[in-house]
């Protein structure tokens, strides 16, 4: 076997190894590839989730709901095109499901002029639209969503905060009440009905409103009452005192 017959063997094998090598190395990278698609994909996942699943229900709209679930829809959808298990593909199948049902309007609680029932439970829902609206700041800037329809849900949640806020003032309202009565505080009930008119563009706070109308008329008929009987005392005291002076 020639010298050269040789060398040319080594070449080949050297030409075997390296081809070898590459292509190793390009399976290891298109693993490394695909399992940080898939971290970055669960990442997003867990985010948009815990917003879907912690958005309280009274308040949110139809647009932020549609949002989530399709995003969430989306990406479930590449988690199962890179890893297709059993429990990846049954939460893709429900949120397709989910992206094409119709949700029950949950009803403003009667009797209450309130949304939530303690201030912690607002202050959990203000920190929901906050993380809300940074979420779509955040996919707008990735270009996962459009400037228009980013722009409307950044002014749905704005009027989710402020509606808030109001149930802070209607609970602060009521302490008040409880604590000094009707005349003191009627004001802020007006000023929360006021601002409550100026959010209620779809009449999705009426029955809200309704009640806060009517704990306003009932708090002014009280007030009214009050102080006629203020003024009866008054004018009886001032008739026994003219009984006695001579």
């Amino acid at each position: 076997m020639s010298p050269t017959y040789i060398a040319l063997i080594i070449l080949l094998g050297v030409a075997v190894m390296a081809g070898i090598g590459f292509a190793v190395q390009d399976i290891e990278n298109k693993k490394r590839a695909r399992s940080l698609k898939l971290v970055g994909l669960k990442t997003a996942i867990r985010r948009a989730s815990h917003l879907f699943e912690s958005f309280p229900p009274i308040l949110i709209t139809n647009e932020i709901r549609s949002l989530l679930v399709k995003y969430l829809e989306v990406r479930w959808a590449a988690v199962v095109e890179l890893e297709a298990t059993e429990s990846n593909r049954q939460q893709r199948a429900a949120f397709q499901a989910l992206a094409v049902s119709v949700p029950e309007a949950v009803s403003h609680p009667s009797g209450s002029l309130s949304v939530f029932t303690t201030q912690n439970e607002a202050a959990r829902a203000l920190g929901i639209i906050k993380e809300f609206a940074q979420f779509v700041a955040e996919i707008k800037n990735k270009g996962e969503i459009n400037a228009d329809v980013a722009e409307a849900l950044t002014k749905d949640a704005k009027r989710l905060y402020i509606r808030v806020e109001v149930d802070f003032d209607l609970m602060n309202a009521q302490e008040t009440e409880a604590t000094q009565g009707p005349e003191v505080v009627i004001h802020q009930y007006r000023n929360c009905f006021s601002k409550l008119s100026n959010l209620n563009q779809n009449q999705t706070l009426d029955r809200q409103l309704y009640e806060i109308r009517t704990h306003i008329t009932n708090l002014a008929e009280q007030i009214d009452q009050d102080n006629e009987e203020k003024r009866i005392a008054k004018e009886k005291e001032q008739d026994s005192g003219k009984k006695f002076n001579f």
